[in-house]
């Protein structure tokens, strides 16, 4: 039987983003980036443990091959970053970044716009050194999960979405709360506030193979 305890504790949590977003009135940059930081502060970083770090900013690889603007960058802090100016930007090397979150505010209208960026992503490699054997191994793409706070009702429509694009790695729908995830990082489908917790087991998953994984910064610099 699922806990209860867990249950109600996503319930609140999806009541305050769905809020947030009903809140944000008509579509803006400022709104944009409200339901951007409400999504980190109200849940990832309350629910991912350390070490996981979130920010915001462009990945490049050693091959000099670089993202675009990414909304969340859920970071494996194990590599160097660089700022970028004089905000909170930052440029991550591929092999510090444990996944992408791109959150729109309607992903069924916005879904070009995720798909253009997961392209652009995919395009990046990471490059591990040595890798302990622990029974997981990390993709060498980045795996990138779009997250709306609005979008498709039906459960079936989100997993033809999925199934479609091989460089996404799951689709969040807040309202109603549906989540759909890709075969390679769990498979895992979930409905009403169970939906948030399957973009969380399914961000653990994509990122539990980095920690068997060494990083060597040199290699960008030959």
């Amino acid at each position: 039987m699922p806990n209860q305890h867990v249950l109600q504790r996503l319930v609140g949590i999806q009541t305050i983003l769905k809020g947030v977003h009903q809140a944000g009135g008509t579509m803006s940059a400022a709104t944009r980036g409200h339901e951007r930081a409400a999504f980190i502060d109200q849940f990832l970083s309350q629910a991912l443990p350390n070490p996981y770090r979130f920010g915001t900013g462009d990945a490049t690889d050693s091959a000099g091959r670089r993202s675009g603007q990414l909304d969340v960058v859920v970071e494996y802090p194990f590599a160097p970053t660089l700022p970028l100016g004089a905000g909170n930007s930052r440029l991550y090397l591929a092999e510090g970044v444990a996944a992408v979150v791109e959150v729109k505010s309607d992903v069924s209208s916005q879904w070009n716009d995720a798909v253009h960026t997961a392209q652009q992503l995919s395009l990046l490699t990471r490059t591990f050194g040595a890798t302990m054997s622990m029974g997981v191994h990390p993709s060498p793409t980045i795996p990138l999960f779009v997250a709306g706070y609005s979008g498709w009702k039906q459960l079936q429509t989100v997993q033809q979405y999925v199934k479609a694009r091989q460089d996404i790695a799951g689709v969040l729908v807040i309202d109603p709360g549906i989540f759909v995830g890709a075969p390679q990082f769990g498979g895992i489908t979930a409905t009403g506030s169970w939906a948030l917790w399957g973009l969380i087991a399914s961000l653990y998953w994509s990122a539990s193979s980095l920690q068997a994984t060494v990083t060597n910064p040199l290699q960008y610099a030959s």
